[in-house]
């Protein structure tokens, strides 16, 4: 539940001297976000399979681990931004033109208007109100170091269409309010309750979250890197482009970037992995504390190489092949379905290296739109047809543990899958004709020793390709000089191929490699539109 507001003043100006052609502008920007977080605020039940069928454990209202919020924590963030940039165009001669400029960006830390809001303070073990005992309003210190040079060059040598182009450039990321959220997520505001289930006291959906539950865990916390930082990105580039005949461009280009102080979280209360029991945390006062940092990195290499052909005898197309790989050590803050982004020991996070949730290492792509050559005259002419061809390789994911299986005895974590552990792998698990009944090698994964991280790295399988081609054919009909009658036939995923989702990454589910779904089948729609 949220409302977000920007109040936002832009000028720009420009002037023009000899061969330099001068920008600078200013953005100022206020921004607020009223909203009520309440997340896990319904409650959380999970059927893990712990007796070997979860299924079963559902069908007998029996779960392994619930979980449920108290909310008190209505957010009411403000911040403000300032930008400016200088930018200068400089016509060096006839084939040859320099960019070059710099940004400056300024993004105050969101605070609470009531400064109604908490964060763990390591130097003493407790909770402390923001704006209090020297703790930021924002939690965090503000950064005012955020400079960002950009260069550009075009160069267009001798009279043969042939066009270089070259570019560096640093942005960071305008993401002012979204970290501001995390000062709500700490008592008294925001209290997670997690029961587990066990033999003398067993959880049952009748009564899921038991007020006279025999154990007290302690509440989780959440707090802020002190000089959190702005992430940013450096960006470079480097095309070439030929004219190949009339209307036709052939470009080839290398592009990459590399991210620098990226948000990622991790457990600053995470006990070293042990069989022993209980094997109590370094803070017992509290369960995980999660802090927020600006520690993340990745970097990104593509070759890329395309055709563009503007419209000639009724036809405009664009073709293009991507070659890349991108790595880091968290794709974003929260999980997404084949990895959690959170560390699986938070002692060393360097272990959390490899590729990208979004990583596709082969992409091609064809668009087109073709004014069709049969039919003349008002009644049997009009006809077009346009397309939308992707054919890429698969996205990585990781193989976990289920989300409740403790087997590090690290505790469970409340960001990411849960427990966030990874089983040993025994060896290569990737198969070469992978099928829905086994994606991979489910044998190559073994349970950890109890007490112990598995050594499978993140993100070490690749996922099912994409194959998709929509199409579309109209049929436009003139009935008057100013009204026109537009009948359309579109085609989504007019193959019918079966595009599957990622298998079951959880060591220990039933369904454990298979994969259990897909995205949408073919769908064909028709419509008819006046145009007047």
């Amino acid at each position: 539940h949220s409302a977000s507001t920007v109040y936002q003043v832009t000028d720009t100006l420009t002037a023009v001297r000899g061969r330099h052609l001068w920008k600078a502008g200013v953005d100022l920007r206020r921004l607020q976000q009223n909203a009520y977080r309440d997340v896990m605020a319904n409650g959380y039940l999970s059927f893990p399979g712990m007796t070997g069928n979860a299924l079963e454990e559902l069908l007998l209202g029996l779960p392994s681990v619930t979980t449920v919020a108290h909310v008190d924590n209505a957010e009411h963030l403000r911040t403000h931004s300032e930008y400016a940039f200088l930018q200068d165009m400089w016509r060096v001669r006839p084939d040859l033109t320099v960019s070059a400029g710099l940004r400056y960006e300024y993004n105050a830390p969101p605070v609470d208007t009531e400064d109604r809001a908490n964060v763990y303070v390591p130097a003493t073990q407790s909770l402390v109100r923001v704006g209090t005992n020297g703790i930021p309003r924002g939690g965090y210190a503000a950064d005012r170091n955020n400079f960002a040079p950009r260069i550009g060059v075009a160069w267009r040598p001798g009279h043969g269409g042939t066009m270089l182009r070259a570019g560096y450039a640093i942005a960071y990321d305008q993401s002012s309010l979204a970290t501001g959220e995390g000062l709500y997520f700490n008592a008294p505001y925001y209290v997670l309750n997690l029961y587990y289930s066990f033999a003398q006291f067993p959880l049952s959906l009748s009564d899921p979250y038991p007020k006279n539950y025999p154990l007290t865990l302690p509440s989780t916390a959440l707090t802020f890197q002190r000089d959190l930082r702005t992430p940013y990105m450096q960006q470079w580039s480097f095309l070439g482009q030929q004219e190949a005949g009339r209307n036709q461009v052939l470009e080839l280009a290398y592009a990459g970037s590399k991210g620098t102080k990226l948000i990622n979280a991790r457990d600053l209360n995470q006990p070293l992995a042990s069989a022993q029991q209980p094997n109590p945390r370094p803070v017992p006062q509290f369960d995980d504390i999660n802090v927020i940092e600006s520690r993340g990195n990745s970097n990104y290499q593509s070759l890329q190489a395309g055709v563009r052909r503007t419209l000639r005898a009724g036809l405009a197309a664009n073709a293009a092949y991507t070659w890349s790989k991108s790595i880091d050590d968290a794709s974003g803050f929260f999980s997404t379905a084949g990895n959690p982004n959170y560390p699986q020991d938070s002692r060393h996070v360097n272990l959390e290296r490899g590729l990208s949730d979004f990583d596709v290492r082969h992409r091609f792509t064809l668009s087109y739109g073709y004014d069709l050559p049969f039919g003349k005259g008002r009644l049997r002419g009009g006809w077009q047809t346009f397309g939308v061809w992707t054919f890429q390789t698969g996205r990585p994911f990781t193989v976990a543990l289920l989300p409740d299986v403790d087997n590090s005895n690290t505790g469970i974590s409340t960001l990411g899958f849960g427990a966030n552990d990874r089983p040993n792998v025994l060896r290569n698990p990737a198969l070469s004709h992978g099928s829905p009944d086994g994606w991979f090698d489910t044998t190559a994964f073994a349970m950890p020793p109890f007490g112990s991280f598995g050594n499978a790295g993140r993100n070490i399988l690749e996922g099912p390709g994409y194959r998709n081609v929509n199409v579309s054919v109209l049929k436009t009909t003139a009935l008057s000089e100013r009204a026109r009658v537009q009948f359309r036939a579109e085609a989504f995923n007019l193959l019918n191929h079966v595009n599957l989702d990622l298998p079951d990454i959880f060591l220990g589910s039933p369904t454990f490699g298979k994969i259990q779904s897909a995205e949408s089948p073919r769908r064909i729609q028709f419509g008819l539109k006046l145009l007047f």
